[in-house]
């Protein structure tokens, strides 16, 4: 089926107006993924959203992003992603409006949308905002200081905290998601907790 005339404004937005600030940087592109990774197991990636309540004449897109660690998600017992990651997979992430206003922002285009406008808009948000964002992930470090600012930590990044120097720190947090398993009832996530625990134990 051919592409209306929305359609193809989108796909000139991302691949010949934010495409070629990504291209330069080692980025590979599909679809409407931009997605980075190296030797390290440091990935990076740039996912643009359109919503499904919306028509191919109305386009309403957000913008996600993404921070990838093969070293993190390797304590994810049934799966080891990684350049094959996607930007649900990250142990870091961010929407564009939490970005910059703290607050969900996404935008529209339609036939009485001015495109130059929104593309010169969207254009200076990656390079003002999105670009020096993901630039300041440069290491395992990086990723594993910002895990550390997470309000919740999923078990397997509580076990990567662990075996990666914050071991107080990944105690502190089992010892939280025990708590709340347990408040809540939940009997099989709070057996796993416990197993957890144990193993760490052991490795202290």
């Amino acid at each position: 089926m051919a592409k209306t005339e929305i359609e193809k404004k989108f796909d000139y937005l991302v691949s010949k107006i934010i495409w070629p600030h990504f291209k330069t940087l080692g980025y590979k592109k599909s679809g409407n993924n931009f997605r980075f990774y190296n030797e390290e197991g440091l990935g990076k990636i740039v996912n643009f959203q359109k919503s499904v309540y919306y028509d191919k004449q109305h386009i309403h897109f957000t913008i996600n992003l993404g921070i990838y660690s093969m070293e993190i998600d390797k304590y994810w017992s049934s799966r080891q992603l990684g350049p094959k990651f996607l930007e649900y997979n990250c142990p870091i992430r961010i929407r564009i409006g939490r970005l910059l206003e703290d607050r969900d922002i996404w935008f529209d285009l339609t036939n009485n949308i001015e495109e130059a406008k929104l593309y010169s808009k969207i254009e200076n948000i990656f390079i003002k905002n999105i670009l020096p964002y993901l630039a300041k992930f440069q290491s395992q470090e990086d990723i594993f200081k910002a895990l550390l600012n997470k309000i919740d930590l999923y078990p397997y990044e509580i076990k990567a905290l662990f075996y990666n120097g914050y071991k107080k720190r990944a105690l502190e947090e089992l010892e939280k998601e025990i708590k709340r398993a347990k408040e809540t009832g939940n009997n099989g996530y709070l057996e796993n907790l416990i197993k957890l625990e144990k193993e760490l134990e052991l490795k202290e």
